[in-house]
């Protein structure tokens, strides 16, 4: 009797068994569909960038490749900074951005990838888009992750002269979207009020490049030169309440066109601003934007990488003048992977940035 018993009771339990072993078995297989579809993050995957966002997990999408660089997309709901739909109104843009702005650590793109517009729906495995003419991110809802770690010293600032422009808030949208900081030195442009804020809310130093960039004017004394530059230093000051100590001489502090005004007037200007309290930066890498309207995207680069040389810090000198540099915009995305590719961490400047002076 107790066989019969003993019989039934193992009937019972091989199905319960064939079961249980069914349902891990589905278990296993669900866990590795969701390692693969989501891929966290672990530490043995990722550059310090990737784990910069608040402390956050953050899906990791395809790798790409292009040219050795290594590249990834991240929507901007996998950072915590939320999707957005096309209907949402444009004047939240700003604030968006401004969010953004607050990450720790810059993060890196490619130019077909950053020529998707606010329109694009937001995916953690986004397909590169097709180049278009011309960028126009009014709002970046993907990020871009750099995998080039930064290499210790190497350390660029990107810097544009003679903004803002009609070029500015494209300018603007791609720095955002790379997750870069950049330095603006400015004169000033009437109706462009709103270009002057949008560069010190996004996060970027504004600096002063006198009222009017007129050499004849600039340079006709010393006490014209301070007016011009207390001039913009008030003008900035009344819409952004940043208070300016950084300047960038026009034509630099090796510029020979002054002695047509004034002959030994660089050199007594040089000494005075930094008696006044004033830094001022010059240039190392030169993209030569300015010595031709548009100049062709391959001859930016190509001046780039000449005038690169093996600097550690590097000072890129480009212009935000509207229409005449409409060419350094559609660059831009190039420039900023060529600086990640090489290793350089893209910063702003501040009052403790290193000094670039010219001395030819």
């Amino acid at each position: 009797m107790s066989e019969q018993k003993s019989d039934a009771g193992i009937t019972i339990y091989i199905p319960l068994a064939l079961i249980a072993a069914f349902l891990i078995g589905c278990l296993s297989m669900a866990l590795v569909n969701v390692r693969e579809n989501i891929g966290l993050i672990t530490s043995d995957d990722v550059s310090a960038s990737d784990t910069a966002h608040g402390g956050h997990a953050v899906r990791k999408s395809r790798v790409y490749e292009d040219g050795g660089l290594k590249y990834r997309m991240v929507s901007a709901s996998d950072l915590g900074l939320g999707g957005r739909q096309e209907s949402e109104p444009a004047e939240n843009q700003e604030e968006f951005s401004s969010a953004e702005s607050q990450e720790s650590e810059p993060a890196g793109s490619r130019e077909d990838s950053a020529r998707q517009t606010s329109a694009s729906p937001v995916s953690s495995e986004p397909e590169p888009a097709e180049s278009d003419p011309g960028v126009h991110l009014k709002l970046p809802l993907d990020r871009y992750v750099n995998f080039i770690p930064h290499k210790k010293g190497l350390t660029a600032y990107l810097t544009f002269d003679d903004g803002p422009s009609e070029n500015t808030d494209e300018i603007l949208d791609i720095l955002d979207f790379y997750g870069v900081k950049a330095t603006f030195f400015v004169n000033y442009h009437e109706d462009l009020e709103a270009q002057y804020k949008a560069i010190v809310k996004r996060g970027h130093t504004i600096a002063l490049h006198t009222y009017s960039h007129n050499y004849s004017k600039v340079y006709a004394s010393e006490s014209a030169f301070f007016g011009e530059m207390d001039q913009i230093s008030d003008y900035i000051y009344s819409l952004t309440g940043v208070r300016s100590k950084i300047i960038r001489f026009p034509g630099g502090s090796s510029n020979t066109i002054s002695r047509k005004y004034n002959r030994g007037i660089m050199a007594v200007l040089k000494k005075s601003v930094i008696e006044k309290g004033y830094v001022y930066q010059d240039w190392n890498v030169d993209s030569c934007d300015a010595e031709a309207a548009n100049t062709p995207s391959r001859k930016l680069m190509a001046n780039i990488r000449q005038s690169l040389k093996d600097h550690k810090t590097a000072v890129v000198l480009m212009h935000d003048a509207g229409q005449k540099t409409r060419t350094t915009v559609d660059t831009l995305p190039e420039i900023i992977e060529f600086f990640y590719s090489k290793g350089y961490a893209l910063e702003k400047m501040d009052m403790n940035t290193e000094q670039i002076h010219h001395n030819w």
